[in-house]
This record gives structure tokens, C-alpha cells and sequence, in this order.
């Protein structure tokens, strides 16, 4: 009796000893945070970039995921068990007025429910998170007031898919983002109105509260956009934490450069600007007309941005034809009709030379041929109204005279 009493409490001693060894799991957790200060890399922009005032062509932004290693161990395993970790990271933009301003757009996921601390894999492709916006104008009292928050969310509760939520959101965006022509995600097979997207915004947020959130917001303005900015890059780490996930906790790890913490993944964001929708890489408007290809026909065409229709559709839709109405207008009559494409076209969110492209293009379409262009009380009708657009406009195709003079300094 008195050996059984003996081996019952050698047994009660490794327990307890045990249990000062080893982390109680109820006490433990992981979890994971941005760095506070990102790092931006800058190259060398183009002259039409740097000096231009705003509406002169667009940036979109692609988020990618770049893992450390070849191994992400996202949640740490003791002797009493292993933690189920779900991971979502999702990038928000303002200010940008894109397709997807002000919308959690998730950019990568990663799910621990079934490998628990093996090596994850992770669930990422690259995602544009502003898709092909105007550069807004600017000034020194109006320099723009843009960010992008990166958001870190995790969770070990397995009972909830958190990321499958994510999924869903990010299915929705795309859908959204492309117009539903292309990126068809989720066997999806219609075009998501921006109705049916929020409320699959609402459910995913709703959804995704539940997760632990740690998140670093990132303030812009257009002349820094102009200034060249090519690429921010922000780690993600993970820490192990004893006790309870505080937002004061987060905080404090993620402005502590010395707290212990293991790095993950990084995400990049890449900045790409571009002067015309049809010519990415064409940087001197005065180009176009000699070396490219500007025909009516592949303009009009074009797909609208966003949308299922081209640029002939979306100018012509409702009654009467604008075309038929275009076919012999002049004076106020031209002015009014070309008003009306004018506004059909910034509402698609185009910059002011691919107005002048698109609506010369359509102009060329109503009346036959180009030799309309030749005349110059046609042309002041039309584009004297926006005189950014038409100063694009005599770069590209130079001035409207039967000599075919050469193009203005502008």
C-alpha cells in the first residue's frame, strides 16, 4: 500500500512539474502582425508622371505574397496539443475612387485546420487591389489624401471557416473588378452586381470578427505616387504569446524591434503607371499617331473597363443613335452630343487621353472617315468644351489643318 502511495505521488510530481514546463494551452496563443513600418522602393518616373497635374493617366496596384521559406509553420504543438490556425491577410484601399475602393480585398489565406504545425501551404495568387485608377488631380493645397491598410487576421477556432469566407469575398471582387469576362472564380457563371457584392462583403466581415486583427495603414498622396513609387514591401510575423490576444499587445509587438518573432512572408505591393488604357507602354502622346496602330476600329472595340461592353456599345447605348446624331452635327448640336460622350467616358474612368482617343475614334465612326479632323470649327465644337482632352487630342493627332500640320508643343 504504502509503494502504491508512493508511485501515485511520484506521478502527481511529473504532472506538476510538467506543467511548469510546458505552456497550459488555454493560456497560450499564436498569432500574427504587419510590420509598422513598411519600406517603399522608388525608381526613376517619366517626365509625362512626374510633372502632370492629375487625369493624365492611371496606377493600379498588384498585391503578391512571398513567402520566407519553403516552410510556413504557422501555429505552434506542445505536449498537450496543436493549434488549428486559419490565416487570412487582406488589403483595403481609399482614396483611389478604383472599382474596389473601400473593400477588404483578401490576397492570400492559409489553412492549419487539418496539418495543424506542418508546414502550410500557402493559398496566393497575385490579386490587383486597385484596378487601373485615374491619377486624381493634385495641388499644393490639394495633394490627395490616399492609403492602403494591410490586415492580418487569425484565428484557431477549427469549428469556423474563416478562410472559405475569405474565398468567397475575394470570388466576388474578382467578379466585380473584371466585369465578369474573365477570372470567372468559384464556377460563378454571372456577373456579380455591386448589390450582391456588399452583401457577400457584410457576411465575409462578419464572418472574419471573430479572428484576432492586426493591421498597419499606410498613408499616400499623388505626389508621392508621382514621385516614382514602385514598390512597399511589409513582413508578416508570427509571435507565440502567453495569455490573451489584446490589441495593446499587438500594438506593443509590433513597435517593439526587439520582441521575439519569426518571419514568415512578406507582402509586396507593386506600383504600375501607365499614360493610355490601349498603349501601356507608350509614354509621349505625340507617338501614337506616327507609330501605332490608333485605329477607329480596334478602339471602339476595346472592353469598357469593368464592364461587358466595348467602347462603341457603351457610346451608343440609348436613343437616339448617337452616331446618327453625330453624322452631320455641327455648332451647339455637335457640342451637346460630344458633351454627353465626354461624360459617358470619365464615368467609365477614363483619363483624358484615351477620352480623346475613344471619342475621335467614335467621331470618325459617325461621319464616314477622318476628313472631319481636317476641319477646325468641327473639332473646337466637340473638344473646345474640355480643353485637357483637347490638348491630348493635338498631341496625339497633331492640328486639325488640310496641310497636316506637325504637332504642337503642349
Amino acid at each position: 500500500m504504502h509503494d502504491a502511495r508512493s508511485m501515485i505521488s511520484g506521478y502527481r510530481w511529473a504532472l506538476l512539474c510538467l506543467s511548469l514546463v510546458l505552456p497550459i494551452p488555454s493560456l497560450a496563443g499564436t498569432f500574427f502582425f504587419p510590420e509598422m513600418h513598411p519600406t517603399q522602393t522608388r525608381a526613376d518616373p517619366p517626365s509625362w508622371l512626374k510633372d502632370g497635374t492629375g487625369n493624365d493617366g492611371y496606377v493600379s496596384i498588384t498585391s503578391e505574397v512571398v513567402p520566407v521559406g519553403s516552410c510556413a509553420r504557422l501555429a505552434s504543438s506542445n505536449f498537450w496539443s496543436s493549434e488549428k490556425v486559419q490565416l487570412v491577410l487582406s488589403i483595403s484601399s481609399s482614396g483611389f475612387k478604383s472599382r474596389l475602393d473601400q473593400m477588404d480585398i483578401p490576397v492570400a489565406t492559409f489553412d492549419g485546420r487539418e496539418n495543424n504545425a506542418e508546414c502550410a501551404s500557402l493559398s496566393s495568387t497575385p490579386v490587383q487591389v486597385v484596378p487601373m485608377a485615374v491619377l486624381g488631380v493634385r495641388s499644393l493645397f490639394n495633394p490627395g489624401r490616399l492609403s492602403l491598410t494591410v490586415n492580418v487576421r487569425s484565428a484557431s477556432d477549427s469549428s469556423s471557416d474563416f478562410v472559405g469566407s475569405a474565398k468567397l469575398l475575394l470570388g466576388a471582387a474578382t467578379l466585380v473588378a473584371t466585369g465578369g469576362t474573365s477570372a470567372l472564380v468559384g464556377g460563378a457563371s454571372a456577373v456579380v452586381g455591386n448589390s450582391v457584392l456588399a452583401d457577400t462583403e457584410a457576411r465575409a466581415n462578419k464572418m472574419m470578427k471573430g479572428m484576432t486583427d492586426a493591421r498597419v495603414p499606410i498613408s499616400l498622396s499623388w505626389s508621392d505616387l508621382r514621385r516614382g513609387l514602385h514598390t512597399i514591401e511589409i513582413p508578416v510575423y508570427r509571435a507565440d504569446q502567453i495569455g490573451s490576444v489584446s490589441d495593446k499587445k499587438i500594438q506593443q509587438l509590433q513597435s517593439d524591434p526587439a520582441a521575439e518573432k519569426i518571419h514568415l512572408f512578406t507582402i509586396r505591393l507593386d506600383f504600375a503607371f501607365s499614360r493610355t488604357l490601349f498603349y501601356p507602354a507608350a509614354e509621349d502622346l505625340s507617338h501614337l499617331g506616327v507609330r501605332e496602330n490608333i485605329s477607329a476600329e480596334r478602339i471602339l472595340n476595346h472592353a469598357v473597363p469593368g464592364a461587358r461592353e466595348n467602347f462603341m456599345q457603351l457610346l451608343n447605348s440609348g436613343a437616339p443613335s448617337q452616331l446618327r446624331i453625330l453624322s452631320n452635327a455641327t455648332g451647339k448640336e455637335l457640342t451637346q452630343a460630344c458633351s454627353l460622350g465626354f461624360e459617358k467616358l470619365r464615368g467609365a474612368g477614363l483619363a483624358n487621353p484615351d477620352i480623346a482617343l475613344v471619342m475621335k475614334s467614335f467621331m470618325d465612326e459617325a461621319r464616314g472617315n477622318t476628313s472631319w479632323y481636317q476641319d477646325a470649327e468641327l473639332v473646337t465644337s466637340c473638344f473646345g468644351q474640355a480643353p485637357k482632352v483637347e490638348s491630348a487630342l493635338l498631341l496625339i493627332y497633331g492640328k486639325p489643318s488640310p496641310s497636316g500640320a506637325s504637332t504642337p508643343e503642349i
